[in-house]
This record gives C-alpha cells, structure tokens and sequence, in this order.
C-alpha cells in the first residue's frame, strides 16, 4: 500500500512521509477511489514467489496541485517498480523505519499505533519502504501502478497426535506426501492514510489442483480457511477472488496457498505369521504390499501359505481409522482370495485389524463356494500377527 506524506497548504512544499501504518486519519486531499491487487502465483511451486501488480485509481478532487511523498510497503517484496498513467516514476528503496524513530512534521503529528498493536505476529518483520513523488494536478485523476515480486513464507503445520494409517503402519518405508502451505502477508493498514473509501478487490491466480484462503493468525499454525473467497477453476490454473471494503480492512491481510496432497500415498510392505483356525490349524504366513487411496482406504496384495499344500492370492481393500496417540488404528475389509494350489478357485474374504504403529494383528474369514460341481464349499478362519515395514 502506498503511504503517502500530507501535503502542506503550498504546492512547492511538503512534508516527509510517516512511516507508520495506519494513523487514524486521511493524508491527504487526493482520494484512492479504488485498487485492483493480483497476484499471479502459476509459477509459485518452482519459484517460491508470486508475481504481483496493484492498481490504484486516485483523483485530486481540490483546486490546487497536490505534491505528494508515498511509499509503498511492502513484506518479503523486490523488484518494484512504480508508474503513474503509464509513466515509470523513481523509485527509492529503503527499509522501513520504526514509528518511534520517524519524525513527524506539519500536519502529519498524530498519535499512532505501536508496532505490536498495528501488525500483532508481523511488528518484528522487516518491512521494505519503496519511496516515490507523485504531482497531482487540481481536478486530475490518474491510475498509479506498483508492480513486483513477492517472496512466499512456507507455514509449518504440525500433524499433532494424529497420523493416517498408511503412514502409522509403514514407518520405515511410507512417506506420504503432505499438503503444503504458503503465505503472503499484505499490509493494508497504509490505505487509510489516503483520503477516501476505496473497495479493494483481490484476485489470485494459481495452479488449478491448489487451494487458496486466509488465516487472521499465521503464528497460530492453524490452517487457512476458504471463507469468502471465489474461486473458478479452468484447465491448469485457477483464479480465486475476494472484495474487501477499506473502512473494514485490517491492518495486514494474510493470502495463504495450499497445495493438496495426491489422493494416493505409497504404503509399505506387511509380513504377517500365524495360524489357520479349526481343525485342520496349520501354520501361515503372508507377504503383502499395501498403499492408500484416498488417505482412509488401504489396498493391498498379498501371498499366503502354508509351507505344505495350500497357496493363495489375495487383493484386498480395507477402510482404517488413523491412529490417535496411543489409540490403535482399526481396519475393516474385504477381498477376493484367489487360491492357486491345491486346486485353483476364488472366495471371498472379510477381515478385521488392530495396528499400533506397525505391529498389529488380523483375524480373517475366507469362504469358498462350490462353482461347479466336485468342488465341495468350505470355510476358514485365521489369526495372524502383523509387522508393516
């Protein structure tokens, strides 16, 4: 946003800017009746930054020349280049003093915020002063341009007590790919040092498979939320759009894009040991490869057998509960054991787990109906101790 100095009463003077964010009150005489703020954030995976572009739309409403010393701040920002009507303005970087330190002259002496109360989490980050001169003449509108680059900050967010299934039971070789969360902290507190009352409408643009929202509190660590953003989606990108009335705006506004996680995850494989059921119990082992898809839903393939006469082959699919803490995860499945020695014939299967971390247990219900005849139908029950890798 642009924080522009009061211009005294003579056109030939005026005062230097104050550096706070927002002082209460309009600077100037010349009105902001509106911006456009975009940022393009297509490339924001490979780059880590957005490319943006805000437009003012100013007037000087009085019957005098108004000279005007602005700036635009800015957080994690570079390249920025400024214009005027389509006419490049110098522009002089320089970081941002504090308020205690900036002296007040003229017009523009009045109590301001202190840092903490302005930006909360942002009073310690190192905001960029990007200082340019605008003339105004009386009766004369205009569009001010301030393009640049913006540095994108990654949001840590911890999975807490909670990890998926997958996850839980494949420590060794699954790691799934989790959702991903950048932000970009917008200063629009500077805004009211401009007379008027402008709309600002916001508008992102970004890869389609990603999401955009806003958290109030990016220190908080919670995750953004979607509310009263607009998003249409078309091929590879997606736009997303916001409005936010001047009077209302806070004094910073925080843009977080997410990038979901795939909707699969690699799992890992299982190695299980123990007995079938009943009176013909045997000995049993299986060996298996399982994954995710979507995050609650394990798939897998796996051999069974006997060491003596039985072999069977069996894909299985299973909805389980993440693990809570101490709380084990708790799957329930079913699957089509297709067993190829003695003799080949498919079945059905249904089965129960219990995974703390990566050992567990698995008991198993497994009928073979007579599909032709010579075949007798018959049932099997086992109980085997799991280990995921």
């Amino acid at each position: 946003m642009a924080v522009p100095a009061a211009a005294n009463v003579a056109a030939s003077t005026r005062t230097p800017a104050a550096f706070t964010l927002s002082q209460g009150g309009a600077r100037t005489r010349s009105e902001v009746l509106g911006e456009e703020l975009s940022f393009d954030c297509s490339e924001a995976e490979r780059e880590e930054a957005c490319h943006f572009e805000a437009r003012y739309r100013l007037r000087n409403g009085t019957s005098e020349v108004e000279v005007i010393d602005a700036a635009f701040l800015g957080i994690r920002v570079s390249e920025v280049r400024v214009a005027f009507d389509g006419e490049p303005l110098p522009v002089a970087p320089a970081p941002m003093a504090s308020p205690e330190s900036t002296p007040l002259t003229g017009d523009a002496v009045q109590a301001s915020p202190s840092p903490e109360e302005a930006l909360g989490r942002l009073a310690r980050t190192a905001v960029e002063r990007f200082g340019f001169t605008l003339t105004l003449p009386p009766g004369r509108g205009g569009e001010l341009v301030v393009r640049g680059v913006v540095r994108l900050e990654r949001r840590f967010l911890p999975s807490g007590y909670e990890w998926p299934a997958v996850q839980a039971r494949h420590v060794l070789l699954s790691s799934p790919p989790q959702a991903t969360s950048w932000d970009i902290d917008y200063l629009l507190g500077p805004i009211r040092t401009w007379a008027g009352n402008p709309e600002l409408h916001v508008t992102v643009r970004i890869p389609s498979a990603w999401e955009v929202g806003s958290s109030p509190d990016a220190s908080a660590r919670t995750r953004p939320e979607a509310a009263g953003w607009q998003v249409r989606r078309k091929g590879a990108h997606a736009v997303a759009e916001r409005r936010i009335e001047g009077a209302s705006a806070p004094e910073w506004f925080n843009i977080a894009l997410t990038r979901r996680k795939p909707w699969w995850a690699p799992g890992g494989l299982q190695l299980g040991v123990g007995a079938r059921l009943g009176g013909a119990s045997r000995f049993m082992a299986r060996l298996g490869y399982q994954l995710a898809a979507p995050e609650s839903f394990l798939h897998s393939l796996s051999v069974e057998t006997d060491f003596r006469e039985q072999l069977v082959l069996t894909p299985l699919t299973q909805y389980a509960t993440p693990q809570l803490f101490i709380l084990p995860s708790l799957g329930l499945g079913a699957g089509v054991p297709v067993q190829v020695l003695p003799e080949a014939r498919p079945g059905v299967r249904l089965l129960v787990d219990l995974h703390l971390g990566p050992v567990g247990a698995a008991f198993s219900w497994d009928h073979y109906p007579r599909l032709r005849e010579g075949l007798e139908p018959f049932s099997r029950l086992a109980l085997l101790l799991q280990v995921g890798l």
